[in-house]
């Protein structure tokens, strides 16, 4: 199947083009990566300053940094800037796991737009989980970009996580193969742990619950240095 071919629409898609109200007059940082792309393989913090001029402030970046370059699993990126647009880049892996009030303080929204791996001990869903927490608590509303499970959503497997066990690969009692959508674990993140954040998640459009992201039309953009096809996230 072909990109042209393709009837998925993911959600970053969807807020471009029918969602846009979603974002009208508000101020937002966006949480992403390299792996935060449309069809045409276009960076998100790209669509979104385009599609809302002088309302992104800033890009807060996920463990391997915005680029996925870090390799080494404790290795911490520093905070920098994106040149186009010209915008600050916050570290959400470096002394903080957790956004900041100064990340915080100029937005009145922070869209997330990460791709899974399908696993629990993958690290974007938690920072996803902090970010939700933090945000409700500063009354900021939190919009979430719907996008594939690369290893589909018909299978859940593996055991539940022991809470005693908590940590930064495993936050929530989820199986080790969750089954979710990234969008579908925000609003369970949510309603299960009392979060109570204002949150929108903008579903997709054409994906089957069936499909292995090989199956979309879609290049598979490696969301981290060794996560280079899905049949890595299989494994």
């Amino acid at each position: 199947m072909s990109r042209q071919e393709s009837k998925l629409r993911i959600g970053l898609e969807r807020l471009l083009s029918d969602q846009q109200h979603t974002l009208k007059g508000r101020r937002f940082a966006v949480v992403m990566n390299r792996s935060s792309v449309n069809v045409d393989v276009l960076l998100a913090c790209d669509l979104l300053a385009e599609k809302f001029p002088g309302q992104l402030r800033s890009i807060l970046s996920p463990q391997h940094g915005l680029w996925c370059e870090q390799q080494a699993n404790m290795i911490e990126t520093a905070h920098g800037r994106h040149d186009r647009p010209d915008v600050p880049v916050y570290s959400l892996y470096s002394k903080t796991r957790r956004p900041t009030e100064e990340m915080l303080s100029d937005i009145d929204c922070l869209v997330i737009d990460l791709q899974d791996a399908g696993t629990r001990v993958y690290t974007f869903i938690w920072t996803m989980l902090y970010c939700l927490q933090e945000c409700a608590a500063r009354q900021i509303s939190v919009v979430v970009l719907d996008r594939p499970n690369p290893i589909g959503g018909m299978i859940s497997e593996g055991p539940l996580l022991d809470v005693a066990c908590r940590s930064f690969v495993g936050e929530a009692e989820i199986p080790m193969r969750h089954g979710l959508t990234i969008g579908e674990l925000a609003g369970f993140f949510n309603r299960r742990y009392g979060i109570n954040a204002e949150l929108v998640v903008v579903p997709m459009e054409g994906w089957r619950r069936n499909q292995y992201f090989d199956e979309t039309g879609r290049l598979w953009v490696p969301p981290s240095p060794n996560m280079q096809a899905v049949q890595t996230a299989v494994v």
